[in-house]
């Protein structure tokens, strides 16, 4: 049942892009609609080079529970590079590759689904590193074969067959996969610490969508089953066959353009490299704009960060905003109130210059945040509520920084900028399991300086 009801949603889909298509006359219409081979031809354009997006995610465990339905509020971030790609929720490097054939380096975060009942017991937080092997069978689709295992040395593997079709306004990616996993991986996802669970193999089959509605913005879904095999419902905590998976999302994407790859498209934008020292204070957002700065007496919880800006866009629906993607390495100092930590963070950041004669720019960021350590800070937020901290969360950074060669008139300065800063993470006011399903979290206010250009 449950497959069927994926497959008329999939041949509904295709049906409605088919009428969307056709033509004003009844014969283009029948023409059309009677032959969707057009359709489903790969077209020459590139697909979005960026984008981010943010969307809701629900789930529906296959675990014993009251409650076997999982919902989240998920951020989605894109890029295509020459050597460095993100895709979603996952992201890595080429390692090489030619018109047939590629090898990636990567990482994925795994959504770690389970009755609520049991988060105190399990952590939702799971990467899984790993490598894949692709063959393109055509223009449109691939074979792909990954080695993957989480922190702990839990090790699976996939095989897969994707493909992708576009038309002027949307895109297709079915998937069919198949999965491998070993013993102990399947013990502690599936057994859930509690059973020991024999090495299985399951098979997955998904549809993920895009459309394009009105310049930059798009609209985004998915829908996914995962049939389970005999040796993972064995396990006393599974209590389905099934794992079922839909998200619908909106997302702002840089538009397809024809030939992308053969663009010579150049940026005024230019990249950057920001260092930055930041002390932790017990204040809300809110009580940060308003001046009332917080911090417990006698506690030291300072930072040290380091981000690169990689530019993308010079506008943003046609506004003189730049655009910039910003993965950045912070380190948390050890103190008398906590170890140190590092933290990694990946996000868009977001930059509107005001044409004073000292000109001022005013910058959003948005991303996720993964920290290896918890801070105190962060401890001390949940600390009343009997909430555990998230090792990953949302990551927002705001800023205003200052144009040091128009104060000095100095062209040697002029791509040097001096601002401040707030380095905040949370978990998005409980509403994402993901994020831990925490309300708590941290601000630094910060100092930097950020030279725009390369050494």
């Amino acid at each position: 049942m449950p497959f069927k009801t994926l497959s008329v949603i999939t041949l509904t889909s295709l049906s409605m892009i088919c009428a969307a298509t056709a033509g004003d006359s009844s014969s283009e219409k029948s023409s059309k609609a009677a032959d969707i081979t057009p359709l489903l031809k790969p077209v020459e354009n590139e697909g979005p080079k960026w984008g981010v997006g943010i969307g809701l995610r629900v789930a529906k465990t296959p675990f014993v529970g009251k409650d076997n339905s999982v919902e989240d509020i998920i951020p989605t971030f894109y890029y295509e590079g020459d050597r460095f790609f993100v895709r979603g929720t996952e992201g890595g490097m080429h390692l090489w590759d030619n018109d047939q054939l590629g090898f990636d380096l990567f990482t994925r975060y795994r959504f770690f689904d389970y009755p609520e009942e049991l988060d105190d017991d399990l952590n939702r937080n799971t990467f899984d590193a790993g490598l894949r092997a692709y063959w393109m069978l055509g223009e449109n689709s691939k074979i792909a074969a990954e080695i993957l295992t989480d922190f702990d040395g839990r090790v699976h593997g996939t095989a897969r067959l994707e493909s992708e079709f576009r038309g002027d306004r949307w895109m297709l990616q079915p998937l069919l996969e198949v999965r491998g996993k070993s013993s102990n991986f399947n013990s502690r996802y599936y057994g859930l610490g509690i059973d020991d669970v024999d090495a299985g193999i399951d098979a997955r089959v998904a549809l993920k969508s895009r459309y394009h509605v009105w310049s930059h913005i798009h609209l985004e879904g998915s829908i996914e089953a995962r049939w389970l095999d005999s040796n993972t419902r064995s396990s006393s905590m599974v209590d389905e066959s099934m794992e079922y998976m839909a998200y619908i999302g909106v997302g702002f994407f840089e538009e397809p353009l024809q030939s992308y790859a053969k663009s010579s498209r150049t940026l005024n934008a230019k990249p950057y490299f920001r260092i930055a020292q930041g002390w932790g204070n017990d204040s809300t957002l809110a009580q940060i704009f308003a001046g009332d700065i917080r911090k417990d007496s006698g506690v030291d919880a300072n930072m040290t960060s380091f981000f690169y800006g990689h530019p993308l866009s010079d506008t943003l629906f046609t506004l003189p905003i730049e655009i910039y993607l910003t993965p950045g390495v912070v380190h948390h100092w050890s103190s008398s109130a906590q170890g140190s930590a590092t933290e990694v963070v990946l996000g868009f950041k977001f930059f509107y210059t005001i044409p004073t004669p000292w000109r001022v720019r005013l910058g959003v960021a948005e991303g996720i945040s993964y920290i290896d350590s918890f801070t105190y800070y962060e401890e001390n937020s949940l600390s009343n509520d009997d909430q555990i901290p998230s090792r990953l969360l949302n990551y927002v950074d705001l800023s205003v920084d200052l144009n040091i060669g128009d104060i000095f008139c100095s062209k040697t300065f002029e791509d040097l900028w001096l601002g401040y800063g707030i380095h905040h993470r949370s978990g998005i006011g409980g509403t994402s399991p993901t994020f831990g399903n925490i309300s708590g979290g941290s601000n630094y206010n910060t100092l930097y300086l950020q030279w725009s250009g390369m050494f």
